[in-house]
């Protein structure tokens, strides 16, 4: 009786297969990924947007724009109302956007900083930011629109600086000072001051300064 033999794949054809695979399914997931930066990138700004717009109309009704509890987005995040129903958390983090003001009880301008996972997004500036944190803003109108990126060195992307000022919260009702949080980035905890005094707003127990973990 005659014998049938049945080819199959050698080893060397099995690891092509694989390997193309495997480069097929990276390629997929990077273009799912980079679709996913960009709906939270998409987010991000929209947020911005609409916090810029509140916190100006605001100002047409305080003559000052807010401190920086009422641009908080936990534990309510509803400190602007009735300009916004609910400040919004970066989709990511969970965290407030970080809010940059004049240090002083009526501030006279503000900047809204965030960082865009999406690197190659043309409105994306590395290195902006009191700390060279971030990489997109928007700010009051009085300020200059255009962000001023930190140097970077040839090597590669300058680390991120120190922080130049201190921060505070209010803890069990006293202004105490609080760290930066390099993961953030930004001040570990919201609502936060740029001031030693908190503006005497830590008997308010709203006001305490809450993980935005």
């Amino acid at each position: 009786m005659e014998k049938k033999y049945f080819s199959g794949f050698t080893l060397v054809e099995l690891m092509i297969v694989v390997s193309i695979i495997v480069i097929l399914a990276a390629l997929i997931l990077i273009a799912f990924t980079g679709q996913i930066f960009k709906g939270n990138d998409a987010k991000r700004k929209g947020d911005l947007d609409r916090i810029k717009i509140a916190v100006e109309e605001y100002e047409k009704d305080h003559n000052c724009y807010p401190l920086p509890q009422f641009v908080t987005c936990k534990p309510t995040g509803t400190g602007l109302q009735p300009y916004l129903d609910r400040i919004p958390c970066d989709p990511i983090t969970g965290a407030s956007y970080y809010y940059d003001y004049e240090n002083s009880v009526c501030p006279s301008w503000f900047k809204i900083y965030t960082i865009l996972e999406n690197t190659k997004d043309r409105s994306a500036t590395p290195g902006i930011g009191n700390q060279g944190a971030f990489n997109y803003a928007v700010t009051s109108d009085n300020v200059a629109s255009t962000p001023v990126a930190v140097p970077t060195s040839s090597s590669g992307p300058a680390p991120t600086p120190v922080p130049q000022q201190n921060f505070y919260g209010c803890r069990s009702l006293a202004c105490v000072q609080i760290s930066w949080d390099s993961s953030r980035p930004g001040p570990e905890c919201d609502p936060n001051y740029q001031n030693s005094s908190c503006y005497g707003q830590c008997l308010n127990p709203s006001y305490e300064c809450a993980s935005w973990h």
